[in-house]
């Protein structure tokens, strides 16, 4: 069968060029019989498709085929093994070719309907999945990214953890982000957001969810199950964050850097990625600009509230982790707020602390200044006390505990009342002044907070201008040794 392109050549050289038809077959090596039926045709030659050749499992279709009816996931190597005893097979490769076939035409691909968005009508939200090194540590990133398929602009904020208070402040922050709000958002049917889906397009959210998008207001419509099609867009921009900022692997300082890190990878390409009709993604998002809400005056707080219980320990157990409260607030009924990234304990309307959210199981975040007020009476347990152990403390600090041991009968109380006087001065002032204190070798209580009183924390030498004239030479060669403040430590002991 002569090719298209040989018909083509040879009617060419025939009748335009002029070659004669024996000349025309021996320059393409062609039997000069083909060539007379090349210009004979004038139409191009039809393509004949070859008849397929019958399969060695054609006696077994029927039986394939309620196979893969009945069990659509099920495997070739599978159907094979079930097949055994029916007559003689082909190879495993063969089979696999003839069930992709067949399942092919049991199970057509579907087709999508293309979707034209209207600016400012809608947003997409969605989590992917990823791995950075954060503070030299591999961590687990879940990322929440939103999308304005009009414009087709992406947002981007990482978590430690897949939860509600990093949806909602996922969603708030990509609204800024944005400029405005959308008439509706689209997301799955996340049990973050959802409690129970109905039939069709009905769901009962959650009323934490509910609250907030209420606040805005903003509708949320909810793909239907397994239909991910539905928001396309943000699974499109879930793939696009993963290949711009995860490959290779984001190493960063902080949770902060990483997400600074996502926004300057997004935005670089704003002005060469174009849409359909020519404009570039920041083009269309300006423009989409006019088109948004503007976001509500007070904005909805992006947390969760519990009610818990502080234990004798003055902790409360949030999420797998424990956090201390002061030790006034022991055995107290508490209100505790789970931001993404903080925890605020609150009684009677009122804060009483604010930590730092932790998302590994079995952690312990407990402030030593919770306790030490409890320590000042039962001063015997300071050795083996987990917040103590846990603070990281200036070696100054372990040489002072280590001196009033040496020096008092109740050391570690001295050393307790010490540490607690950096609630009022903070602990870097009151490090220089328990250094200054250890210097004049004079590492009391009395000492410290006598020092701190007059400001000389830092030990600053009296400046030389700032002394008065002395009108006699040779009073400048008295020497006066520095006070030994430490004695009158040493006579209060010896009266006790």
């Amino acid at each position: 069968m002569i090719r298209v392109s040989q018909w083509a050549e040879i009617r060419h050289m025939h009748e335009v060029a002029g070659v004669p038809k024996k000349e025309v077959a021996r320059r393409l090596g062609l039997d000069v019989k083909t060539v007379r039926r090349a210009l004979e045709r004038k139409q191009a030659p039809v393509l004949r498709r070859a008849v397929a050749r019958a399969s060695a499992l054609d006696p077994h279709r029927e039986k394939i085929e309620a196979l893969v009816q009945e069990e659509p996931e099920i495997t070739a190597k599978r159907i094979r093994r079930l097949l055994e005893g029916r007559g003689s097979l082909p190879g495993e490769r063969s089979v696999r070719r003839y069930v992709a076939k067949l399942r092919g035409r049991l199970f057509p691909s579907p087709a999508f309907v293309h979707r034209t968005h209207r600016p400012g009508e809608s947003v997409e939200f969605d989590f992917g999945e990823s791995r950075a090194r954060i503070a030299g540590k591999v961590r687990v990133v879940k990322y929440l990214v939103g999308v304005l398929p009009s414009s087709n602009v992406y947002f981007a904020k990482g978590y430690p953890a897949e939860r509600l208070e990093c949806l909602l402040d996922g969603m708030l922050t990509a609204l800024r982000y944005f400029g405005g709000v959308p008439g509706r958002a689209v997301l799955d049917n996340t049990s973050l957001a959802v409690r129970e889906v109905l039939r069709g397009p009905d769901r009962i959210e959650t009323k934490l969810f509910e609250a907030f998008r209420g606040v805005f207001p903003l509708r949320a419509d909810f793909c239907a199950p397994g239909s991910g099609w539905e928001k396309g867009s943000v699974e499109r921009g879930v793939e696009y964050v993963r290949d711009n900022v995860f490959r290779p692997m984001a190493d960063v300082a902080s949770w902060d850097e990483l997400n600074a890190l996502m926004i300057s990878e997004l935005e670089r390409d704003l002005d060469q990625r174009r849409l359909p009709d020519g404009r570039t993604a920041r083009q269309a998002w300006t423009a989409e600009r006019e088109h948004l809400r503007p976001l509500p005056r007070h904005e909805p707080e992006t947390c969760r509230t519990v009610q818990v219980i502080s234990d004798k320990y003055a902790h409360v157990r949030l999420d797998r982790s424990t956090y201390s409260v002061p030790i006034a607030y022991a055995r107290r009924s508490l209100i505790a707020k789970l931001y993404h990234d903080r925890v605020t304990v609150a009684c009677d309307e009122m804060v009483i602390a604010n930590k730092v959210r932790s998302y590994e199981e079995g952690a312990m975040v407990l402030d030593p200044l919770d306790v030490l007020p409890l320590l000042e009476h039962k001063h015997r347990a300071v050795s083996e006390s987990t917040a103590i152990q846990q603070w990281d403390l200036p070696v100054v600090f372990h040489e002072l505990r280590t001196s009033l041991r040496e020096r008092t009968r109740k050391g570690d109380q001295e050393w307790v009342r010490v540490m607690l006087l950096s609630k009022g001065h903070g602990l870097e002032k009151l490090t220089r002044a328990v250094e200054r204190a250890l210097k004049r070798r004079s590492p009391s209580l009395e000492t410290i907070k006598m020092l701190l009183e007059q400001g000389d924390a830092a030990g600053a030498a009296p400046i030389e201008g700032n002394r008065p004239p002395i009108a006699r030479a040779e009073l400048l060669a008295l020497k006066v040794n520095e006070p030994r403040l430490g004695a009158w430590d040493e006579i209060v002991e010896t009266c006790r």
